[in-house]
């Protein structure tokens, strides 16, 4: 599947139908990727923004020169420990240097009212490898990083 594609019809999708669109890539990814209720688009960016250098971090194997910055490091311990993240982390000894992994015998799951297949809303809960849940995670990147249409 192309995740980028699969996300920015999704964005399309709300922006036309959603009864309160999101009028950004950073709020729709707050509210239907990250799960973040904030009832307030400044700050729907802001979490979505931090959410989404911390998934680099992640993705990259970089989160220990992530948190050399005081702020990053604050940043990265308070979305490590939201749900979207602690659900989906593994650590070993130390969150610190977290990286994406399901529990032994488990997928990866993720599940959204924002999601669209077509004219389709994906209501099941989508499953991931951690290799394909990489990909997903670059696409978000990648999404979070195009024009704010």
């Amino acid at each position: 599947m192309n995740y980028l594609e699969f996300l920015e019809h999704s964005f399309d999708v709300e922006k036309k139908m959603g009864e309160c669109p999101p009028e950004s890539r950073l709020e729709y990814l707050s509210e239907y990727v990250f799960n973040f209720t904030t009832y307030d688009s400044d700050i729907s960016v802001l979490f979505a923004a931090k959410a989404v250098e911390v998934c680099a971090a992640i993705n990259n194997g970089k989160t220990f020169d992530y948190i050399k910055d005081p702020e990053s490091y604050k940043w990265y311990l308070l979305m490590c420990n939201m749900p979207f993240f602690a659900d989906r982390l593994e650590w070993g000894t130390s969150i610190r240097g977290a990286w994406w992994g399901a529990h032994p015998g488990r997928q990866i799951e993720f599940q959204s009212c924002g999601l669209w297949m077509g004219e389709n809303q994906c209501s099941d809960t989508m499953k991931f490898g951690r290799e394909d849940w990489m990909l997903f995670i670059a696409a978000v990147i990648t999404f979070a990083a195009g024009s704010e249409t």
